[in-house]
């Protein structure tokens, strides 16, 4: 089945991050509860689904990367303000440890994986747009400014397409274009505009395709209730199950898991788990 629903987390949480190591466990970090306050649960799925280690601060808006076997959880808002705060999840001692902070604190960035390293693309701030971009080197465990996003926005969706670090949508304003980062070179190219402006969406890419799932439009009045497809160039759509914004896409288990989110715009976290293939 190309979409799917998949068990239910014990808590509802949105503007979550989300993140897998291989195929053992699927991480859901933080996010608002139904209240609208930032939360430090972290929801592990390795089959069934239970508690994992808490995050060291409530934090939303947060973004997850995965590079050389770790999982790296990167700034995010809490209660309101934005953290530059970065932390590795040790598994086998079952906590969060801090690495190097980010240059630039942001919430509601996106992160991407490239030649090993952690990309960050856009997030705000104080109400200020981060056009900086950020890319963390594991093996240094130090970050560097490596470029500035031509379109600064938050709320992005990011994924590597052909080693580079794509910005898909965002808002101040909604926007519908893709930047992409070629981190070797410098360079800035665009993809085609997805199909319809979306901010808080989902995004990463499974075999030879992108998806970019969900989001909302910049007034939170409206879901954008597709899944869009990019390959051979060109973006296709079809209705995503059970559309959320706030989400991040985690390849996990051949499938892409959108776990979370909000099933309307605004604030209303949901529990619900679905894939994508």
């Amino acid at each position: 089945m190309a979409q799917r629903e998949e068990g239910s987390m014990p808590l509802p949480r949105q503007e979550v991050a989300s993140g897998a190591l291989g195929d053992q466990a699927l991480y859901v970090v933080g996010g608002f509860d139904p209240n609208r306050r930032s939360t430090a649960d972290v929801q592990v799925f390795d089959g069934a689904w239970h508690v994992g280690p808490a995050y060291p601060f409530p934090v939303d808006h947060g973004v997850a990367a995965v590079t050389a076997g770790s999982l790296f959880v990167i700034g995010g808002n809490s209660n309101g303000r934005a953290r530059a705060d970065v932390y590795r999840l040790n598994v086998e001692a079952g906590r969060w440890e801090a690495v190097a902070a980010l240059h630039h604190p942001r919430g509601a960035a996106g992160a991407a994986e490239v030649a090993g390293r952690i990309i960050v693309l856009g997030g705000t701030a104080a109400g200020v747009e981060v056009a900086a971009v950020e890319s963390f080197d594991p093996g240094a465990g130090s970050w560097t400014d490596v470029g500035a996003l031509p379109a600064p926005r938050d709320h992005v969706a990011a994924f590597n397409w052909l080693e580079s670090a794509c910005a898909a949508g965002g808002r101040s304003p909604n926007s519908a274009r893709v930047d992409c980062l070629d981190p070797a070179t410098g360079v800035w190219t665009r993809l085609p505009d997805l199909p319809h402006a979306t901010s808080g969406a989902g995004a990463e890419v499974i075999g030879d395709q992108v998806v970019v799932a969900g989001g909302e439009d910049a007034g939170e009045a409206v879901i954008i209730s597709v899944v869009a497809r990019f390959r051979a160039g060109a973006w296709t759509e079809d209705a995503m199950h059970d559309p959320r914004h706030g989400i991040q896409l985690a390849g996990f288990r051949d499938r892409l898991w959108a776990c979370g989110g909000a099933g309307v715009a605004g604030y209303a976290a949901s529990a619900i788990c679905t894939s994508i293939a």
